[in-house]
């Protein structure tokens, strides 16, 4: 499923130009569409993927009463294995508070669905970020979360029963905390506004919610079961780290800071007006963009589902015993070599890793940097060998 499926029938440019992280959207879709979210998670299924034992311990599984964790020791059990002592979710445990009302979460269950996996792993490509997926059974008028907002986009597709959620008009602004503290309710509750939007979802709707946007939602049917999808991009924080990375590069960045009570603190505002022009200049080059980018793939990276019992042959190359270096420039990193050089780009990496083996396959260069794609893996291999640098085996 790609992701003009995923929001069919809802046009995806006018998704992606009108509502993406501007507004929430409601999407009914009788049919094909609705059928095709609908087949993402049922009774039948999620009571298959609590059947995993192994993921499910205290992090993938939480119970909820009344909007109120319930301790991990009322439904967990410390289960002996060949590695030690380890706490599962116990599920006659769990179905015993499920019988009292409380709501089950079920975390990160696209690690124990391939169809949930495709999914999350489409939004990754789709947006540049990361996604993952969780699941939520909950009955009839008892709520497991109070108003809130996340600290992630949500793609909220409905799969059982009907749930009534309402979305409120305030919207905490691109917010990378949640509220904490004795009083972190009233805040929350102060601070979302009137209802915006209430929507009754049904098997097949999806809901977007972009973050910030308080919210909440109780089922209306005798049982609710959906699945959210989360999607968290970069913010402007990973510029602060990779611009780190190229300014250590850089003697001006390396050097130690005059005394700050020198000349009242003049030295040291001059120096840090030295330092504030070049870092600057350090982000227009191209190895900050290059970094930058390189940044966000590795949050898309893909996701292989083994095809056993066939495996690829193997396409072995082995390091020449020649001189080469790569030397990082504001131009990029740049590949050396007798006779020539050339830019790497993004492949910078994955080069650094490639001729760092004696011996490997393309196919584990792939494997190691899938965010990169095969193309572009290609053309170093092709690049190292037109250098003299690798050879086939």
């Amino acid at each position: 499923m790609d992701f003009a499926d995923f929001i069919a029938p809802f046009p995806i440019q006018s998704f992606l130009s009108d509502t993406y992280d501007r507004a929430p959207l409601h999407i009914v879709a009788p049919g094909e569409a609705s059928e095709r979210r609908r087949k993402l998670l049922s009774w039948s299924r999620l009571n298959d993927l609590l059947g995993v034992a192994g993921h499910w311990r205290e992090e993938n599984v939480k119970l909820l009463l009344n909007g109120a964790p319930l301790p991990p020791d009322h439904y967990l059990d410390e289960t002996a294995t060949s590695a030690g002592p380890v706490w599962r979710a116990d599920p006659g445990k769990i179905e015993s508070l499920l019988a009292l009302g409380a709501s089950l979460v079920a975390d990160a269950v696209e690690n124990a669905s391939p169809d949930l996996k495709q999914i999350t792993t489409m939004l990754s490509a789709q947006f540049l970020g990361t996604s993952g997926a969780n699941a939520y059974c909950s009955f009839q008028g008892i709520q497991a979360f109070r108003s809130h907002c996340d600290l992630h986009d949500v793609f909220a597709v409905h799969c059982e029963g009907e749930k009534v959620w309402r979305i409120y008009r305030d919207r905490a602004p691109d917010p990378v905390e949640q509220h904490a503290g004795p009083d972190a309710q009233a805040e929350i509750d102060r601070a979302k506004g009137p209802v915006l939007m209430e929507v009754r979802m049904r098997p097949g709707d999806l809901l977007y919610i972009p973050r910030g946007y308080y919210h909440d939602a109780l089922a209306s049917s005798a049982a609710s079961l959906h699945v959210t999808f989360s999607v968290a991009r970069h913010t402007g924080q990973i510029v602060f780290r990779v611009l780190e990375q190229l300014a250590m590069r850089d003697p001006q960045f390396r050097a130690y800071l005059p005394d700050g009570r020198a000349e009242e603190g003049g030295q040291l505002a001059e120096r840090i007006e030295a330092l504030s022009v070049r870092a600057a200049e350090l982000m227009r080059t191209t190895a900050f963009a290059h970094a930058l980018l390189g940044k966000q793939l590795e949050l898309a990276k893909p996701f292989r589902a083994l095809s056993l019992p066939q495996r690829p042959r193997p396409a072995m190359f082995v390091r020449r015993d020649r001189p080469w270096r790569i030397v990082d420039d504001e131009r990029g990193a740049l590949l050396q070599w007798d006779g020539g050089e050339a830019a790497l780009g993004l492949t910078e990496p994955a080069a650094r890793w490639f001729l760092g083996q004696s011996i490997v396959s393309s196919q584990q260069l792939v494997a190691h940097y899938p965010q990169l794609g095969e193309p572009a893996l290609a053309g170093l291999i092709e690049l190292l060998q037109r250098a003299g640098l690798i050879e086939p085996r």
